[in-house]
Parts: structure tokens; sequence; C-alpha cells
């Protein structure tokens, strides 16, 4: 059996689903709408409907693992207020069992969900998460029990931690849930105390996004995934800073990168491209710290020469300098652009797959290194 990681296709948003061989799951984020066609005849892809079939279920109550909201915009928690169950695990009822609400046995947020006047499904997600909060304050038994566990990442507004409750950047996480997790190491990149500081001054939620990187392991491979949300270059710097600091370089590299913001050029530079500027060198320095044979996902609208930002066509450039067009791949044309469907790679001990996908006579066929066909799948070493 192999690990898998699923890049939903939801337009200019995040939905990442992990899961290990055991049956552990993570998601990253999430953007779960209607499955229904938009104005231009494409086909939203039904999320709920494949998350149903990849979870698991506790007496018929599907949950995942672990939750991260990266940051609290609405491209990064669309449709939790309806997909996700709020409250006590020991009062979900059989409405919400027929509404396949999805328990959260962890969840992770930044201090910036704390904050007011954000979208109704982030109100959602900072309800639960004070829910979460109150029951370990008050030194409640259930605080540690599944579906009520929590973890802030980074510094609060003051720049503090509360023991038992925050992971700052630096920590590396193999417990998870309850679990400790021989498969799965996350280190911690970010949010940083100055970008907090930042983010509060500049009113930007952006800044403060969390930064980690995955690491999933398969015998003696190691593969590395970097999970960034909104974060750009001026982050990046800082991260690359800290870890080269420690000679810890290792904490760098990655095998998959999930484009900061959808593609966006802020990776690249806070001048809009239009004006020719340079690309800074901390982007092409993180770039240099890509595996060989390293792949790139743009969690994005389709990709196209034009102003667009995010996607942004000269950042999609820039990237395929590093990884090659093969390797750079587009959620929304995955599979096609009129029925897009999610970008997955396996992970095992002898690399990572990327599982293409073929679309005829209404069905859907995911190829990978069992195919013999050219040009279905790639195999990273």
């Amino acid at each position: 059996m192999s690990h898998k990681i699923k890049f939903y296709p939801v337009g200019n948003g995040d939905n990442v689903l992990l899961k290990l061989t055991d049956g552990f799951t993570a998601m990253f984020d999430c953007q779960i709408r209607k499955p229904e066609k938009n104005d231009d005849g494409i086909e939203v892809y039904d999320v709920k409907k494949d998350l149903m079939e990849e979870l698991q279920t506790v007496n018929g109550k599907p949950f995942v693992d672990l939750f991260v909201n990266s940051h609290p915009h609405m491209d990064h928690c669309l449709g939790y207020k309806a997909n996700f169950y709020h409250g006590d695990p020991d009062d979900y009822d059989d409405t919400n069992k027929e509404n396949e609400e999805i328990i959260i046995g962890e969840l992770w947020v930044t201090q910036k969900v704390f904050q007011l006047n954000l979208c109704d499904d982030a109100n959602a997600i900072r309800n639960e998460a004070n829910r979460r909060l109150r029951l370990f304050r008050d030194g409640d038994t259930k605080a540690d029990k599944f579906g009520n566990r929590i973890h802030i990442i980074g510094y609060n507004d003051e720049d503090k931690t509360e023991e038992g409750i925050h992971y700052i950047p630096g920590s590396s996480i193999s417990i998870i849930n309850g679990k400790y997790l021989s498969e799965l190491k996350i280190f911690i990149h970010a949010p940083l105390k100055s970008d907090i500081q930042t983010s509060w001054a500049d009113k930007d939620e952006n800044i403060a996004s969390i930064v980690m990187q995955l690491n999933i392991i398969s015998g003696q491979r190691v593969s590395k995934v970097f999970i960034c949300g909104d974060a750009d270059h001026y982050v990046f710097e800082h991260i690359m800073d800290i870890s080269e600091a420690k000679s810890n370089e290792d904490a760098l590299k990655w095998d998959i990168l999930l484009a900061p913001h959808h593609c966006s050029w802020s990776f690249f530079n806070d001048t809009p491209q239009k004006d020719y500027p340079d690309v800074v060198d901390s982007a092409s320095k993180f770039m240099g710290y890509a595996n060989e044979g390293a792949h790139i996902v743009s969690s994005s609208d389709k990709i196209e020469d034009n102003d667009n930002n995010p996607p942004h066509f000269q950042a999609r450039k820039q990237y395929i300098k590093t990884v090659t067009a093969e390797r750079f791949k587009n959620t929304a044309i995955n599979g096609g652009e009129k029925k897009p469907q999610p970008v997955v790679y396996e992970f095992d001990s002898d690399g990572i797959t990327f599982k293409r996908v073929l679309l005829f006579t209404g069905a859907t066929t995911i190829l990978g290194s069992s195919t013999p066909r050219a040009g279905v799948w790639m195999k990273s070493k």
C-alpha cells in the first residue's frame, strides 16, 4: 500500500487531503462547494462526496484526524460550517450523521482566527476553537479526547505561548489526535513572531499563514511536501534565515510544493510583474531547495496568459524553470478543463508517483506506475 495526497480542484482555493497507509487522515484547509456546473460549463468537483469515500468512520460518524486552517480567509475555509461538526462529540446525533458532518479529531489554527469581522465559515472555526480552548483552560478531562483537541500554531497576539496549546516554529510534530505517527512528521516553519506582528499592523492574514513541511515516511524514504497557505517571499526569507542559521537545511527541502497563494506573483516579488521587477533572491533561493524530480501544484483557476493574479502566468513561468512544465500541475485543468479531477500523488519506498487522470465515456480512470503507456505516469526517485 502507498500513502496518498490529493489536491482537489477548487478554483482559487485550497483543499488538500493526506491519507497514510494506516488510515490516518489530515486536511489542510477546505473549499467545499455544491457539485454543479458554473456559468462557463465547468463541473464543480464534488469534494464532499470524495471525502466520504476517503475518510474513516467511527460508529458511522465520518472523521478526519487533523484539520489545519492555514489562515481565516474564505478561499481556505469555504464550506467548513456546513460540512464539519461543531460541539461536544458526545452530542453528535442522527441529524449530524444524516448530514454527514465530519468530526475533527484535532484542530490546528493560527491566532488570527480569533479576530473579529471574519467570514461565516471562519467564524465557525473560531467558535469551535474557542469551545476547545475553554475545555483546556478549565482543566476539563475532555480536552484531550477525540473531537476536542486543539493547538494554536505560532504565538498569540502578545508574542507569548500557552503550554500545552501552542506549537511554535521549529517544532517537529509526530503525535496527532492522540496517536504517535511513525509515517508522518510535520515540521512547523511559520507563522513567526515578526510575521504575526506585521499581520496585525497591516491587517493582512496572509502573512500569518501556517507554513509546514510534511515528512511522509515510506520505509527508508522520506518524501517532503510544503504546504504554505498564502505566505509571500518575505515569510520564506525569514524561514530560510532561521533554518540555515540552525544548520537545518533539510527542513527546507521539498519534493512537492503547493504554490503559495494559488500561484500568485507575491512569492517572487511584491512589485507587480507588469513593472518588470526582478525575482527576489529569497524566492530563487527557495527554489534551489527542490529535490531532483520535484513537482509543483497550483491549486487555482486555469492559468492563462493574462494579467490575473492569482493565478499568475509569469509566476508559472518562473516555477517551471525549476520543475519543468510536465511537473507543474494546475488543478483547474487536471483531467480536463470542463471536468477537472484531483491532482493525486502516491508515496512508497520507491518514490513518488503522480497519478495521471484520463477521462473517457463519462468514466474516470487514474493511471499510475503500473500503466505501460508512455507519458501517462511519472516517478520521482
